[in-house]
């Protein structure tokens, strides 16, 4: 028994002994530290995310890395999928990768993006980060102060393939350029496009021109509009001339599927030169500023267009002729001063037959020298033009050829009505009914064009007799450099010119800009001046 409970306190000392041991393992594990964690990968691009670079090269990025484990490995992707994986040195901190080129069959402004992923040496990743390359297909050029992209011009100036103009930069056309069949234009918003003016007397001007079966796509805004203008622009000494013409389509076919969409041009012969363009065509928003010679030329065909702005052109603001039997609505002819020695806000001629609808004709005032004309129809044309305002030209507002047909009443066949002219220095009406009658009877207007003459006054011919001058209504705030009115005026009976042709938006107020609040100008053409409205 003895030996028994020797044994159990034998055991029972043992057991207590394991016990101590065991909890004093335990407290030694709580008190010691924690291993330290190490932070997490990061990368990030030094510089820009956005990139240019040339079609066929290759192009370079810095990558900034940090791994506190230290550096694993760089995984590259693109169009979903893993590129490539580059082993990197442990404890660097930047990685230049260039190892890729932009491929060579790329269009101007085509993009890429690249994805780059750090992996640390404890397989941890990085969020990515994405790299965009823009392609780019012609080599760049200063020019004054700005650098261009100098457009490739292929072997005697036709195009036969697709050239396009991206948003975010300018070009350099050196030499004419004419599109093929099949060939295509597209200029994308904000563009310039700066026409090399020529420095020898024999030199040919720039030309952009386009054939039927060529396609015409200009998209600009009103806060950024494509602008076609010549370099001496950028040299401070542009001149009307500098540069010849945008030109879309020939006599021999239609063009079609073209669409021209907030366009300036400047300082060209002729502004814009329309040929034989049918109804699949857009055409609005669109100014020509200080053409040589023509603003707009409009011959033959059938295309309607919108909100036309012609500016010191030195000829016409807007010449129709030939067959052209389109439709025009929302214009503005502006004229600071005379810049020949007989021009015209319109010319109508030939056998157009041309309807036209809220238009705005400003002159450049009575004291103007020379003769300086509203709206001219000449010859057989035949056009109709409605809800008008002419207004300080020197000579005539309106004035027919003799050959040109009136019938006398709104059937037509020329019809100028629901307008007002006003502030003429000479004849209001020339040649025409247009200005309406005196009734020898009570004195009253006789006035089936239903336009702006309100009365007569009874003057001294010089000659001891009298006669009845017209008196004319105005416009208040339409007058020399403002083509904008202090407040809508309505075009007698309401006339809505929808009512001639479905064409038309549905309005009734005359001139090309209801008031102040509704400027369709604003933000994209330029004043007299130079100056953005």
């Amino acid at each position: 028994m003895i030996d028994y409970l020797r044994n159990s306190k034998w055991l029972l000392g043992i057991f207590a002994l394991i016990l101590v041991v065991s909890c004093s393992s335990d407290d030694d594990g709580d008190d010691e530290p924690t291993p330290p964690q190490t932070a997490a990968p990061t990368i990030s691009i030094d510089g820009e995310t956005s990139i240019n670079a040339k079609a066929g090269e290759t192009f370079s990025v810095t990558l900034n890395l940090d791994a506190e484990a230290g550096n694993k490995e760089l995984v590259v992707s693109t169009n979903g999928g893993v590129l490539e994986v580059v082993t990197l040195t442990a404890d660097a901190t930047s990685f230049e990768y260039n190892t890729q080129s932009v491929p060579a069959e790329s269009t101007e402004g085509q993009e890429y993006q690249y994805q780059f992923v750090l992996v640390d040496s404890e397989d941890r990743e990085s969020s990515s980060v994405t790299l965009t390359i823009s392609a780019e297909l012609y080599d760049q050029l200063a020019v004054g102060t700005e650098t261009l992209y100098n457009v490739t011009i292929p072997q005697d100036g036709i195009v036969t393939g697709d050239i396009l103009f991206t948003s975010g930069r300018n070009y350099l056309v050196a030499e004419p350029l004419l599109f093929d069949i099949g060939s295509s234009l597209t200029i994308q918003e904000g563009v310039a496009v700066y026409m090399e003016v020529p420095t020898e007397v024999d030199e040919p001007r720039v030309e952009i021109s386009l054939v039927p079966g060529a396609t015409l796509t200009i998209t600009g805004s009103a806060t950024s509009p494509v602008v076609m203008t010549p370099t001496s622009v950028l040299t401070g000494d542009p001149s009307p001339g500098d540069w010849n013409r945008l030109k879309v389509g020939e006599t021999n076919a239609p063009l079609t599927n073209s669409t021209i969409r907030y366009l300036r041009t400047e300082y060209a012969d002729d502004g814009l030169r329309l040929v034989n363009l049918d109804n699949s065509n857009t055409v609005e928003f669109i100014q020509t500023f200080k053409s040589d010679d023509e603003g707009f030329y409009i011959t033959d065909g059938t295309v309607n267009a919108k909100y036309l702005v012609a500016t010191d052109s030195k000829t016409n603001g807007f010449r129709l002729g030939d067959a052209y039997e389109g439709k025009l609505q929302f214009g503005i002819t502006h004229l600071s001063e005379v810049l020949e020695a007989e021009e015209y806000a319109i010319e109508i001629r030939e056998d157009s037959k041309a309807l036209l609808a809220n238009f705005t004709l400003l002159g450049a005032g009575q004291d103007t020298e020379d003769e300086m004309y509203g709206l001219r129809l000449r010859a057989a044309s035949d056009a109709r033009v409605y809800n008008t305002a002419v207004a300080s030209f020197t000579r005539r507002g309106v004035r027919v050829n003799e050959e040109t047909p009136i019938g006398g009443t709104l059937e037509g066949p020329t019809v100028f009505a629901y307008s007002y002219v006003f502030d003429i220095r000479e004849q209001h009406y020339r040649d025409a009914p247009f200005g309406g009658t005196r009734n020898p009877d009570d004195g009253s207007v006789v006035n089936p064009f239903f336009n702006n003459t309100t009365g007569f006054n009874e003057v001294d011919d010089g000659m001891g007799g009298t006669v009845f001058e017209p008196i004319y209504e105005v416009i208040a705030g339409i007058g020399v450099n403002d083509f904008i009115p202090d407040a809508t005026v309505t075009a007698l009976e309401n006339h809505d010119p929808s009512s001639v042709d479905a064409f038309f938006e549905s309005v009734t107020f005359v001139g090309a800009i209801e008031n102040e609040g509704s400027d369709w100008t604003t933000g994209w053409v330029k004043n007299t001046d130079g100056s953005i409205r």
